[in-house]
């Protein structure tokens, strides 16, 4: 089994990464957004497994279903990361 949740961990990590530079790209080059908002929104990567989900859904930018989808893969690979902490998959 280790094998297996690896792999999905490194695959959902690597997705990860790529949803939050998709995310920022997305915050940076909407013209809609005014300054703060593109500030409030850039700082919220903080806190990216909330941020994003919440972007893609609740935010307006239009993505379509599978980035929407998407943007549920940084905090997967949270998920599968603290199982490997704890101890979970061994």
């Amino acid at each position: 089994m280790l094998p297996i949740v690896w792999t999905l961990f490194v695959v959902f990590a690597v997705g990860g990464f790529l949803m939050i530079a998709a995310y920022w790209l997305d915050v940076q080059d909407r013209p809609d957004l005014g300054a703060r908002a593109r500030i409030a929104w850039s700082a919220a990567v903080i806190v990216f497994p909330i941020s994003i989900p919440l972007y893609a859904f609740a935010g307006g930018p239009n993505w379509p279903l599978s980035l929407r989808i998407g943007s549920l893969v940084p905090g997967i690979a949270l998920v599968l990361f603290a199982g490997f902490f704890v101890g979970i998959f061994t």
